[in-house]
């Protein structure tokens, strides 16, 4: 019967591939850039584009070809602002993340700005791997209008996750906008650690739904881990959290929507909200959003900034 039920829901989540998107919002705008090193039409190791960028603190600009996927993982060292738009990356090798922007050192002299990815189809491809992750980055991330899937990990090893803020920050704030994401691992992962410098001091979500993906679903981890006001080791965001329009879809497993989340809200059939110490505004809901946030076919190598945003 439960083998049965997930047939049906997988079917069911083929609405997160050709799902109709909800309508243009007033978008975060991309950081201004000074003098960027750019790279457009062109995927990471190919010629004039190394797979690993070294501006030597100057901004970035990536503009990923619209007429092919780009199958090499890229990485960004030592940037301060960096853009990457558009274009569809489908994971090729075994890096540990698809998109890594980092530092050397976790240094307060090391550059710092907003990391900015806009309209990018993100397919981990089931590696074991992240889908973005930051290393020594002390600034801000923004991922908006993208579509984010394919991450997978081990039992007893590596855990997936949409979006990872490793030590050596934390970042200032993490804002995720016109964002849909499915995960066979786990789903985001931003508890505030200051003692490494993991996560991040404030996250702000935004029309963003998380699901499982049942082509490498391997088990129920959590879709929403922010941390908890009641762990000494794994505490929410100091600065607090933001939530609009948040789905979590935890069907797959058969389990309840809250209980995909941690720290978890109060249950209830409709949305749910968190108890005052964890620092939540805002609720989580059960399920999908009436249309969907970032349909793949929106995003990527047909990805127009415009069917997202007024402004």
């Amino acid at each position: 019967m439960v083998q049965n039920n997930r047939v049906l829901l997988t079917a069911g989540l083929g609405v997160l591939v050709a799902g109709h998107a909800q309508a243009a919002i007033n978008c975060i705008a991309p950081p201004a850039l000074t003098a960027p090193l750019s790279y457009v039409d062109k995927c990471p190791g190919d010629s004039g584009f190394p797979r690993e960028v070294k501006p030597g603190g100057k901004d970035v600009y990536i503009k990923l070809p619209t007429s092919r996927t780009c199958t090499v993982p890229l990485t960004v060292t030592g940037a301060r602002n960096v853009r990457i738009t558009g274009g569809h990356l489908v994971q090729g090798d075994s890096s540990p993340a698809t998109i890594t922007i980092r530092n050397l050192t976790s240094a307060s002299t090391e550059p710092a700005g907003t990391i900015f990815i806009d309209g990018v189809n993100i397919d981990v491809n089931g590696k074991y791997a992240d889908a973005i992750r930051t290393y020594n980055y002390k600034g801000s991330l923004v991922l908006q209008n993208s579509n984010v899937r394919g991450i997978s990990g081990t039992l007893d090893g590596f855990h997936g996750d949409i979006i990872h803020a490793q030590n050596g920050g934390p970042l200032t704030s993490l804002t995720m906008q016109n964002v849909t994401a499915i995960t066979g691992y786990q789903g985001l992962f931003t508890p505030y650690r200051p003692s490494s410098g993991h996560g991040t001091h404030k996250l702000k979500l935004d029309r963003v739904q998380i699901a499982y993906d049942p082509k490498y679903s391997k088990r129920s981890l959590k879709l929403l881990y922010l941390g908890s006001a009641d762990n000494s080791t794994d505490p929410v965001p100091d600065q607090g959290s933001t939530f609009s329009g948040v789905y979590l879809d935890a069907s797959f497993w058969n389990i309840a929507y809250y209980k995909s989340s941690y720290a978890e809200p109060a249950p209830a059939s409709t949305c749910a909200t968190y108890a005052a110490k964890h620092k939540v505004s805002g609720s989580v809901c059960p399920g999908r959003p009436a249309s969907e946030f970032a349909p793949a076919a929106n995003v990527g190598r047909s990805y127009s900034r415009s069917f997202f945003c007024t402004g």
